[in-house]
């Protein structure tokens, strides 16, 4: 895998009179899909007091990684195809300031469209009265942004199951649009050992939620979370270090689900992205 050195649109920089040179700016993929990312690493000349992105609209501060700084720009799944740009911004410890403007050509991307059938008492679980708590303890653990990457390398598939429902797609409730698939639902029997997708901090474990079952998210630095849901047994605690491939919870039906299986969400940022990107990612 590569990563390359995107085309700059622009560049904008205040220098001191001592031969400063700017930082080197390197990004992949070079066209991400909706639903992927744009890993962005910058490498100073001189000591950094901060550096930041804006892009699509938000503004991501860059995270140490060695003698190097990176952010990671999530690519929604409903962005629609052309050209974008990602503003860089960055200043040095004595006061020099600089930017450099970088250019990102997304692709075209199609999902597909579920239609799935509650019952009256599955669909009112939705905007039910206690599922307040549950969306917001998962809202919480999903805007973490710890500065240290506690992963390198790609990240594992859970469990081995059938795949039900994909990313990205436009599901509809009873006939009714009601969201676009956040994660990637797999199939497996009730019980299969779920394992850590990478290596990571537990910022969640609950098993009381009504909606979304026994749920555990991780935060694995650098504003990435994975989520999993309808567990039926949780096997870490708030706060534990876990490694890639760890079991940490077992496969349930628990919550609003059709049968035992794995709802498994990779979020960048609070934002749903693909999972199986983060299978196969560009070289870190």
């Amino acid at each position: 895998m590569y990563r390359a050195l995107l085309p700059a649109v622009l560049v904008v920089t205040l220098c001191a009179a001592r031969g400063w040179s700017a930082p080197s700016i390197t990004a992949a993929p070079r066209a991400p899909r909706p639903g992927e990312a744009v890993f962005l690493t910058l490498t100073p000349d001189q000591e950094l007091a901060r550096a930041s992105c804006a892009w699509n609209g938000k503004t991501y501060e860059f995270q140490p990684l060695g003698a190097r700084h990176e952010v990671i720009l999530p690519v929604p799944a409903g962005l629609k195809p052309g050209t974008y740009r990602a503003k860089v911004t960055w200043e040095e410890t004595e006061g020099t300031r600089g930017e450099q403007t970088l250019t990102v050509k997304v692709p075209r991307r199609t999902f597909d469209i579920q239609r799935l059938k509650l019952s009256a008492a599955q669909e009112k679980k939705y905007e039910a009265e206690e599922t307040k708590r549950e969306y917001q303890l998962i809202g919480q653990a999903l805007d973490l942004v710890t500065p240290e990457a506690l992963w390198q390398g790609s990240f594992l598939m859970p469990i081995e199951g059938r795949i039900t429902t994909s990313y990205g797609l436009r599901r509809y409730v009873n006939g009714h649009f009601s969201y676009r698939h956040r994660g990637m639902d797999l199939a497996a029997p009730q019980g299969t050992p779920v394992k850590a997708a990478a290596e990571g901090v537990v910022a969640l474990a609950d098993d009381s939620f009504v909606l979304h079952g026994q749920t555990i998210i991780l935060d694995h630095g650098h504003a990435v979370q994975t989520l999993y849901l309808h567990l039926s047994k949780i096997e870490v605690t708030p706060g534990e270090r876990v490694v890639r491939g760890q079991e940490i919870g077992r496969v349930g039906a628990t919550g609003v689900a059709t049968g035992p299986h794995l709802h498994y969400a990779v979020y960048v940022h609070h934002e749903a992205v693909d999972p199986t990107f983060w299978t196969r990612l560009p070289g870190r």
